[in-house]
């Protein structure tokens, strides 16, 4: 088959002239500006084989909800009887707008009910973790997403670790802005939790509030032990008394000395009185007067 090469557009502008000749300033032959070529140019016509469709031809809108909703090109001419190219044609705006969508997922942060908001966005915080994974492939990371029948959008994130394909999958509200995850393991994925102060501060509170106690505690055990001193302060004056009644050394046989008589200290008492004070009798030792003068202790002198 002889291939063509345009050179240049007829002074009528119905026709486009063609040359067999590459970089030829004048053309032998020409096609006309018809609605087919044009259908050619935007790829609408059938490729050789393929069976031109009648009647039930998809329209550009039907083409693009297909395509938000996650299906292919390939899939949607197929499945029309349609060539590829007409399809692709329509998929351009519908990528631009999946791109916005991937973005605005990625910017928004997940909430995880009692853990509260993440500190970073979805996109930052799955990339974070994805880098962690061990055996993860390089340039395996794929986002994606496509549009449910309600109106909100389901971002997908792919990575190739371990031998197989993971994934992840989060539901994204463009109105409210707001980002959910599908599964436990896509949000702890996406969710980075803050560090909460107040959960250091309660040891701190609580020891606070048990040192009371320990003062209290530190007061009442003197207040217990007091009765017990006081008691032995009481006894001292008995053990005085009983100190002074011990007897006095004897004087050596063969040596005398001259005695002087000292009146004692304090007066004796009697076994009546010894009793009602609360000490026992005991036996009394003769004093320096007593031997001297050879009487006992306790008769008057």
């Amino acid at each position: 088959m002889r291939e063509l090469h345009v050179v240049a557009v007829s002074e009528d502008g119905r026709h486009v002239l063609l040359a067999g000749k590459r970089g030829a300033t004048t053309g032998g032959f020409r096609v006309a500006l018809d609605d087919r070529l044009s259908a050619a140019v935007r790829g609408d016509l059938p490729r050789p084989g393929e069976v031109e469709p009648h009647g039930s031809e998809l329209t550009p809108k039907e083409i693009q909800a297909r395509l938000r909703a996650g299906e292919s090109a390939e899939a949607i001419a197929l499945a029309a009887g349609v060539p590829v190219a007409r399809v692709a044609r329509f998929s351009g705006p519908v990528q631009g707008e999946m791109a916005r969508m991937i973005d605005a997922a990625r910017s928004a942060h997940l909430v995880r009910g009692r853990l509260g908001r993440s500190v970073v966005p979805l996109g930052q915080a799955v990339d974070a973790a994805i880098a962690q994974v061990p055996s993860l492939r390089p340039d395996s990371t794929d986002w994606s997403t496509r549009r449910e029948e309600e109106g909100g959008w389901l971002v997908t994130v792919s990575w190739f670790a371990r031998g197989r394909v993971r994934e992840a999958t989060w539901r994204y509200d463009p109105a409210g802005k707001v980002v959910t995850a599908l599964d436990p393991a896509s949000a702890a994925l996406a969710h980075v939790p803050a560090e909460a102060p107040a959960k250091k501060a309660t040891p701190r509170t609580a020891a606070a509030k048990k040192a009371p106690a320990k003062k209290a505690a530190a007061k009442k055990t003197p207040a217990k032990k007091a009765p017990a001193k006081k008691a032995a302060v009481k006894k001292a004056p008995v053990a005085q008394r009983v100190a002074v009644r011990v007897p006095a050394k004897k004087l050596a046989p063969g040596r005398s000395r001259t005695l002087r008589v000292v009146p004692d200290p304090e007066p004796r008492k009697g076994k009546k009185a010894d009793e009602r004070d609360g000490v026992k009798a005991r036996a009394v030792v003769p004093g320096w007067a007593d031997v001297l003068l050879g009487t006992s202790p306790g008769n008057d002198r």
